[in-house]
């Protein structure tokens, strides 16, 4: 049974649907630079959305609604495709997200395309590296999305941990495709298991995600 997509402004509609017949375009090369291994992915990474997909995009979509968050940071953004799906989550929630793209030519792309969306007034773009930026968040953070260089999916978690409100998440992308990553994603997972306050699952959906809860009343150790 599929789940339900909710109802998307026309224009919304329109950017994902393009931006889908991109990274549907883009599979086959990407394919091709990651057999090829070492960094022939890396070198190219900025010509390539690198996008989290359909399913993943309404799933995360569906979490921002399920609970109810209004502070959210995406890690990642590249050219807008999940900054769309969770900025329109929180346009319906009153929220904000904050989304971090340290490559200015894909923000100029993203910002293009939260604007032809019409959610540009519910996201604040920006280069500033998650240790940076997290501190200066005011609010405490509901979801955090992680989909940018593995090797800084742990830096980048103790950097929202601190921030992350009980019974908030986690979210990183990618822990199962591609497989060349498996030894940092299970670094990453280790580093997770520790926490005493964290609680992990791992869904095999779209290349694979690890959804990570910070569980309220812990007692101390």
């Amino acid at each position: 049974m599929q789940p339900a997509v909710p109802s998307l402004d026309p224009r919304t509609e329109a950017v994902l649907g393009e931006l889908e017949a991109r990274s549907r375009k883009e599979q086959q090369e990407l394919e091709v630079l990651r057999a090829a291994g070492g960094t022939a992915l890396r070198e190219r990474a900025g010509s390539f959305m690198l996008d989290v997909g359909p399913e993943v995009g309404l799933f995360l979509n569906t979490l921002v609604r399920a609970v109810a968050a209004r502070t959210v940071v995406e890690i990642g953004g590249s050219v807008g495709y999940s900054t769309v799906w969770l900025a329109e989550a929180v346009r319906a929630t009153g929220g904000r997200l904050y989304s971090i793209e340290v490559d200015q030519d894909k923000q100029d792309e993203q910002r293009a395309h939260l604007t032809a969306a019409g959610l540009d007034a519910h996201v604040e773009l920006t280069t500033r590296e998650a240790p940076d930026l997290m501190p200066s968040l005011s609010a405490p953070v509901d979801l955090v999305l992680l989909d940018h260089w593995k090797e800084l999916y742990v830096r980048d978690f103790d950097a929202c941990w601190p921030v992350l409100r009980p019974g908030g998440l986690v979210v990183a992308d990618n822990v199962l495709i591609p497989r060349k990553n498996a030894e940092v994603i299970a670094r990453y997972r280790r580093h997770i298991s520790e926490l005493p306050d964290a609680q992990s699952h791992m869904l095999a959906l779209g290349d694979g995600l690890e959804v990570t809860t910070k569980r309220e009343n812990v007692p101390m150790r």
